[in-house]
């Protein structure tokens, strides 16, 4: 079995390194088949992966599946001596800084409450997890089409007239030729879209239920800083593939930052590089949306989740 393996992979790869390029220097035939056939290969995959597991869980193998794999893994790898030192210096140094408060790591609202007596609670206190899983996946994403990206805002025109630019370019680059580049930026757009409505119903399920009362009004107000910084991500983001939606709201946004009393023009200037729509515009925008966004964002992230273990969950009310 092993060695019909290793022949499958060994032939797979000179089939990978023996794949032409055509003549125009257009993508290589790899690059093609991956634009063409990589939603119907995800299909299959996660449906065979579905028909997998339904069948070992009928079968009844699954639990020995599991446990295989999981000693397969701790043999190699002692995760079950790393995990045991980790819980036991992990409640050490909980006993050791609150002695007296007897507080530990928030409980699952299973293991603190009457899960039949909330039930209609639960999905609502899933939803500051759920952002934080959309912020990942919108960080691996992101780093994946910032290979590709290019933020260049200069107005060129090609030999049919129309306006473009190099970072509409990039975009249709990441859209036709990149491998996977399609479903990535699908991926992330939809993420983002996923991020904006949960770090939303999050503010709302704290608020309705009274979440933000004493003592937890510092975190409240981080809350509500860390929305503002989910809009900013979302509008920056919007304007990156510089298009005519995306000159658009550039555009409205430069007129909401001018109409600003007194700070208008300075705001203007450090957000969108000057007071009229320009090129600069995609860089500031570009900027802001991988770096001074994602940095400011993880750290009050961090501090939000870190006051929660500290002062624990709040209870339903």
């Amino acid at each position: 079995m092993k060695i019909r393996l290793l022949l499958a992979a060994l032939l797979g790869s000179i089939t990978f390194f023996a794949l032409p390029v055509s003549a125009a220097g257009d993508a290589p035939i790899i690059e093609e088949l991956m634009r063409k056939y990589t939603f119907p290969l995800i299909f299959l995959q996660l449906l065979m992966a579905v028909l997998t597991v339904g069948y070992l869980y009928v079968s009844g193998t699954l639990p020995r599946v599991l446990l295989a794999t999981w000693n397969w893994f701790d043999e190699r790898f002692a995760l079950h001596r790393y995990a045991s030192l980790a819980k036991r210096e992990y409640y050490s140094v909980v006993f050791t800084l609150l002695p007296s408060s007897g507080r530990t790591m928030p409980q699952s609202h299973t293991e603190r409450y009457n899960v039949k007596s909330v039930w209609y609670w639960y999905p609502f206190y899933s939803l500051g997890g759920l952002s934080f899983f959309a912020y990942i996946i919108l960080v691996i994403t992101g780093i994946y089409l910032g290979f590709y990206y290019v933020p260049d805002g200069e107005i060129t025109f090609d030999e049919d007239g129309h306006a473009t630019s190099g970072s509409y370019q990039s975009m249709e680059l990441i859209m036709t030729k990149v491998a996977f580049g399609y479903i990535m930026r699908a991926i992330h757009h939809w993420a983002a879209h996923f991020m904006v409505a949960a770090v939303f119903l999050h503010m709302m399920r704290v608020y309705f239920v009274g979440a933000y009362r004493n003592p937890r009004e510092v975190n409240w107000i981080l809350g509500v800083i860390l929305l503002l910084v989910t809009i900013f991500f979302g509008y920056t983001g919007y304007l990156l593939p510089w298009d005519a939606l995306g000159y658009a709201a550039a555009a409205i946004g430069l007129e909401m930052a001018t109409s600003i009393p007194a700070m208008g023009p300075l705001m203007a200037q450090i957000v969108f590089g000057g007071t009229q729509v320009t090129a600069d515009t995609v860089t500031r925008m570009y900027w802001l949306h991988i770096f001074v966004l994602p940095l400011v964002g993880t750290v009050l992230m961090i501090i939000h989740m870190a006051l929660v273990w500290i002062q624990g969950e709040a209870e339903p009310h």
